[in-house]
This record gives structure tokens, sequence and C-alpha cells, in this order.
């Protein structure tokens, strides 16, 4: 990697090009106007020179969780909701632009000279984009929450479409400056980026360089092979050597092998692959091995030599059971570790020892893996793409496997239903498959079928508790009838005391008699008359008429708040406190005087009208037909939300419920009015509804995540990954 002699020039030209044509494009947007693009273009030029005087190493995880760890601090739920819906924005930016964005990442590690350059100290990345919006929707002053999301959502769907194209010509710049592409392995240390949140094609730009990396270390551990001459045609190997690093494909050798040689011989010293001919006996002895039949050695082929000489741990005549057998590895194989053979063999080992380690996945699924264990061993020996896509079919294969059986305990039996059903996709896939893709598709449509089968399943068997999840609705809409009445009485000058009971203590007791009753029976009815009488009897009383009629109506109404009071707990001494206040401000009204026009009584003191209510979650249930729905929501009232929280029905999450507790659950449904989201998980008898506020504030301290978003192969191949590196 060599920087182009004139790296400031070409640095300050590119920046000068991405901030013209990115103003460019969003006036092109019809959205917004010159001062709010000047607003973005400075922020993303500044968010550039920051990267670009950057030095440190950087993480993709950063990347890979949105802005949220860069953006300003948020404060209330407009905020709040805001923020999440910026870190959407990049999640569907990184959607359409992360491939063209990737390779202009690679000319910025060659162009700043940092191998250690991460995607998240990219200057042309997406925090500069997506900094400046934020930057600009600051400086909106007092446009309301809904035009700001608005705007949020005409930008996305625009520049999703447009921002590839810019990506593009900036590329084409750097590549006219000079500025060659790095090679993505000499990055350091790239960590996985979580699929759903960043594109498919620049996780597979990670991933390839995760599982690059890995044989690179599995290779290097290797004693270095000496220098070998040439060798002729016809050897039986069939490849040319010249000091171990220049490599030619042998006669019959798949181009994917051959590719596998070439792309690996920078990590340390490969060995010849085995002929084709060897390959074939390997692969049929596999295919015993994994029928796990008594198999007698065949007679050497002739002109190669002998296969009990090279791999004679191939040919023991009575294999071990699969329960017994040690890890398969290229040493168990007698197969050359150095050979483009046994680096796939030892790669998909590392990998399957990651995923046995791993202590949350059931037991269960561990054993239907392992039973592939040699089926993938077969294909990768044939097939390198399986280390270089991440929509190879066999990687999807495990992946989708472990998403089959998410919900089920960590000890559920092998005759668990979906255990079941998987262990005979297994055997008949080991059975079948020779090393071909068409073969794990049609297992992987299987899967795929056994997963869509019970997501069906369970959504229907939440089915019945979507009468109590209605029942939460019916209570939002009480909920807005008495935050109307509650906001119409704040709106007036009171006294602290009397603001405070109002808005706290009494709004709990309208509620409460509302959700019981409805908002037309007459307790409710009650509880307005009296809550309005106590205001009027604080207004001045010159008259006698109006002494006598206050003296006629106060019993009555001290009754009510007396007996609402009561209802909601409030403690005896203040309830006797409150009622003191009350007395000293009717005394004064008796006397004339106007106590609700005294210092301090401001109208401004009262909360906004339909602002959110500071509430704690609070756990309840609701109990019908001999079943049980807990709930996390609010003990005030609170208006149904107007944006639901990311997420389809079918979609598995980890989620808090109310003992603090993580959950593995599948959302199956959303209340109409109030967005709650109903979970459920039949294995583990939980049925959760969850106020989306809440849910929201999980997801954003990490305490709910979505489950299956990340891959179990990607996932085991970084960790072993990590473990041959600190070897």
């Amino acid at each position: 990697m060599s920087t182009p002699s004139d790296a400031f020039e070409t640095l300050r030209d590119c920046r000068n090009l991405y901030l013209k044509q990115l103003g460019a494009l969003l006036l092109e947007s019809g959205s917004l106007g010159a001062g709010a693009i000047q607003v973005i273009q400075e922020a993303a030029g500044a968010y550039f020179d920051e990267m670009v005087a950057n030095s440190r190493r950087g993480s993709f995880q950063d990347e890979a969780g949105g802005l949220t760890a860069s953006r300003i601090t948020l404060v209330g739920e407009e905020d709040l909701e805001l923020g999440i819906h910026l870190d959407n924005l990049t999640a569907r930016l990184f959607d359409s632009a992360g491939e063209t964005l990737w390779k202009l990442h690679l000319r910025f590690v060659t162009l700043l000279d940092r191998p250690d350059l991460s995607k998240d100290d990219n200057p042309l990345g997406l925090r500069g984009v997506v900094r400046g919006i934020e930057r600009m929707l600051e400086r909106a002053g007092s446009v309301t929450l809904d035009k700001k999301l608005d705007l949020l959502d005409l930008l996305a769907d625009f520049l999703k479409d447009r921002l590839p194209a810019l990506y593009v010509e900036l590329e084409s710049f750097l590549s006219g400056a000079g500025v060659t592409a790095a090679q993505a392995g000499i990055i350091t240390s790239p960590d996985i980026l979580r699929k759903g949140q960043n594109s498919a094609s620049t996780a597979d730009a990670v991933n390839n360089g995760i599982l690059l990396a890995l044989q690179q270390a599995l290779l290097a551990r290797l004693p270095a092979m000496p220098a070998m001459p040439a060798m002729p045609a016809g050897n039986g190997l069939g490849m040319g050597m010249g000091g171990g690093a220049n490599f030619a494909a042998a006669p019959g050798l798949t181009t994917p092998q051959a590719g596998m040689a070439v792309q690996y011989a920078a990590g340390g010293a490969l060995a010849a692959p085995l002929s084709q001919s060897t390959l074939e006996r390997l692969i049929s002895r596999l295919n015993e091995l994994d029928q796990q039949r008594p198999v007698t050695a065949s007679a050497p082929i002739s002109g190669a030599p002998s296969l009990e000489n090279l791999i004679p741990g191939l040919f023991d005549a009575t294999p071990q059971p699969a329960a017994a057998r040690p890890s398969i590895n290229s040493s168990a194989l007698g197969i050359p570790a150095a050979a483009p053979e046994g680096l796939a063999i030892d790669t998909l080992a590392t990998i399957f020892k990651a995923i046995f380690a791993d202590p949350e996945l059931p037991d269960a699924l561990k054993a239907i893996i392992s039973s592939l264990h040699i089926t993938l061993m077969k294909v990768a020996m044939q097939d390198a793409t399986l280390f270089t896509g991440t929509k190879h079919p066999a990687r999807q294969l495990i992946d989708r496997m472990r998403i089959a059986m998410l919900g089920l305990p960590r000890d559920v039996p092998a005759r668990h239903p979906i255990c079941v059903r998987l262990g005979e996709l297994a055997g008949h896939l080991r059975t079948a498959c020779q090393g071909d893709n068409a073969t794990l598709r049609t297992a992987l449509d299987e899967v795929n079928a056994v997963i869509e089968a019970r997501a069906l399943e369970i959504i229907q068997a939440a089915d019945v508790y979507l009468p109590m999840l209605l029942q939460l609705d019916s209570l939002d809409g009480v909920s807005v009838q008495v935050g109307q009445v509650i906001d119409q009485l704040l709106a007036r000058p009171l006294p602290r005391e009397i603001r405070n009971f109002i808005d706290h203590t009494w709004r709990s007791v309208m509620l409460r008699n509302a959700q019981q009753g409805g908002a037309d029976s007459s307790e409710w009815l009650a509880d307005k008359t009296a809550i309005e009488g106590l205001i009027w009897s604080f207004e001045p009383k010159p008259a006698l008429d109006d002494r006598k009629l206050l003296a006629g109506k106060l019993p009555s109404i001290l009754k009510r708040l007396k007996a609402g009071m009561e209802a909601v707990g409030l403690a005896p001494v203040e309830q006797t406190a409150f009622l003191d206040t009350c007395f000293t401000l009717q005394t004064a009204a008796l006397r004339g005087q106007n106590p609700l026009s005294a210092p301090g009584n401001d109208r401004d003191m009262a909360r906004p009208p339909n602002a959110p209510l500071a509430a704690t979650p609070v756990a309840g249930k609701i109990e019908a037909g001999g079943r049980i729905l807990r709930t996390l929501d609010f003990a005030a009232g609170q208006a149904p939300a107007r944006r639901s929280v990311a997420g389809q029905p079918g979609d598995w999450m980890v989620i808090r419920d109310e003992l603090e507790t993580s959950q593995v659950a599948m959302l199956c449904h959303r209340s109409p009015l109030g967005q709650r989201m109903l979970f459920f998980n039949p294995d583990s008898g939980l049925a959760l509804a969850i106020h989306p506020a809440i849910l929201e504030g999980q997801l954003r301290d990490g305490s709910a995540r979505a489950c299956g978003t990340d891959s179990l192969f990607e996932t085991a191949a970084r960790q072993a990954l990590g473990e041959q590196s600190s070897r």
C-alpha cells in the first residue's frame, strides 16, 4: 500500500467535490432550503476534517450500532423518538450505499495510509451525512416532532436512491487521482457488522475479512515451507511452485479451489492441493464415515502415491462412533494442514468448535449442527465460496437452524417437535449431499418452511390474548378523555399545591373510576363535578348568596375528595395538608379575596396540554379465561403512541420483563390504538404486553434487542479468530 505523493491536494479536492455534490443532491430533493443545506454541508465538512485528523484505531462495532454514541445526549420523549429515527435513517442508508461506500473506504485506507482505518472513521462515511441532518434538525427550533420525522422519511427515501451514485463518483475521482484500493485483508481487526443494521454487501466484505484473517492465522501457525523447484506436469499434484508463493491450478481442480490457493498464499506457505483422484477418494471416505459404516480401503490409483501412506488416518477400517470421535481436522485425516483442502477443513473445525463452546445455544441444536460437520467439510473442500460469501447456502443453513430454535430453553429435549424435524432434515442432507449447493438450497428451503410454520403457529396461539390487549387500548381512550379534563383545569392559574393535587392525585382517581365504569359513568362524572366545584370554591364570594351556595356544596365536595384520596392510597398526613390548604384558600374567598390571582399562580407553571407525564414503568396483569397477560405499562394515563417501534409479527426479541429478567419471545400482535406489543413464547409460558415507549427505552439501553439478526456462522468465526490471535 503506497500513499500518493500529492495526498494533501487529493484530500482537499475530494472534500470540495463531496460537499459540492452533497449540496446539489440535497437541493434536488426539494425538501430543504439553502440555509438548511448549508448547515448539513458545514457539519459534514467538519466531520470530514475530524476523521482525516484522527489517528486513533477505530472499531467496526460503533458503526454497526448506528449513531447513538456520537449524537447529542437526548432528553425527553420527543428527543428519544427523534434519536431512534436517526438511527433508523443510518440503517436504511447502509442498505443501499454499503457496497459503494466499502469500495470508497478501501481507497481512503490507501490515501490516508491507515491500515487501521475503520469504517466508523471514514471521512466520507454516513456519519457525516446524518450528523449534518441532525444538526439541521437541532436548529429547526419550534418545528414539531411530526414534521421533523416526516422530513426524515422524505430524506431517507431520496438519499437511499441517490447516495450510491455520489459515492461511485467520489470513488471514480480517487481512482483517477491514482489512489488504489487497499486489500481488505490488511485492515486491522475488523469487527463484524450486525446484519439488518447495515447493508448485506458491507457485511459481506467485513465477514469475509474475518474468515480471511482466520485462515491466515491458522496458516501462520504452521511451520514455514522451504522453497521448492517447479514440478513437471503429470506428477499427480499438477502444481508449479516457485518459492512457495506462486500457484497454478492443478488439472481437474475446480476454480474455487484454485482461487482459494491463490487467495491465501500471502498468509503463509501453502502446500500443493490434493490431486483430483485423491480428493475424490477422500470425499468418498468421508461419505462412509458420515454414514458410520465399516469400509475396506481401496487399492491405490495407478500413477498416484498410495493414499494409505499419504493419509493413513483416513483408512481406519473401524471408524469410531460420532459421539466418541475426536474433532475432525486435517491432522485427524492425515491431510497436510497447509494444503488448501487441509486449510478449509481446519478453518471449518475452528468455527464448529466455537459454536459448540457457545453456552447460550441449546445442546440439541449443537448435536444437530455437529451431525453436519462432515457434510460441510465436503462442501468446504470443493467450494471456497463457503468462506467468501455470506449468502452461501451452507452458512445460511446453520444460521437458519438456530433461528428455527429461538425461544426454546437451553435444555430442550431432543424429542421436541422442532428438534425432531431439524434432525430429520439434517439426516436427509447427510445422505443426499455430495458437496453440491442445490441439495443445500433444498434443505435451506425446508428449514425456512419450519421457521415460517412455527411462527404462524405461535402467532395463532397468541390470538387468545388479543381481547386482553384490546382492553389495554380501551384504557388508552379513557386516558385521553381524562387528560383533556385535567389539561383544561390546569390551564387556569392555580396555587402549586392545588396544581400538583389535580395533576397527580385526582388524575389517578378519575382514571381509576373511568377505567372501571367508563367515561360516562356516574362515578367519573361525580369526580369531574367535585374537582370543578373545588376550584370554584377558591373564587371570591363577596355576596351573601354565593357564601350560602358554597356552604351548601362544600360538604359534598369534601366528602368526594376524601373518598377519592382514600381510594388511591394517599397518605393521611398528605390528605390533612391538602385539606388545610383548601380551607385557607376558601377562607380567603369568603372574605372577598381572590387567592387564585396571588403571585406565583401563573398559567405558565402548568404542564403543556398533551405533554408526556413523567412516569415509571409499572408491572401488572390481566386475567381472563384462566390465562394471564402480564403488562409493562404506566400507572398514569398515557396518550396513544403516534408511531410504533420497529419490528414485525414473527420477529424474535430479547426483552426485559417486570422482574428485570431477560426473556426471549416472539412479537405476535400490536394493539391498533396504543401500539402496545404483545410478546409470546409458548415454550417459556411468557405472554407480555409492553408499552412502546418502554420498549424503546429498553432498545436504547441494550436490555432489549432483536434475535437472529447476527449470523451464528460468522459470530463463531469471529470468536475463533479471537482465540487464534490470543495464542
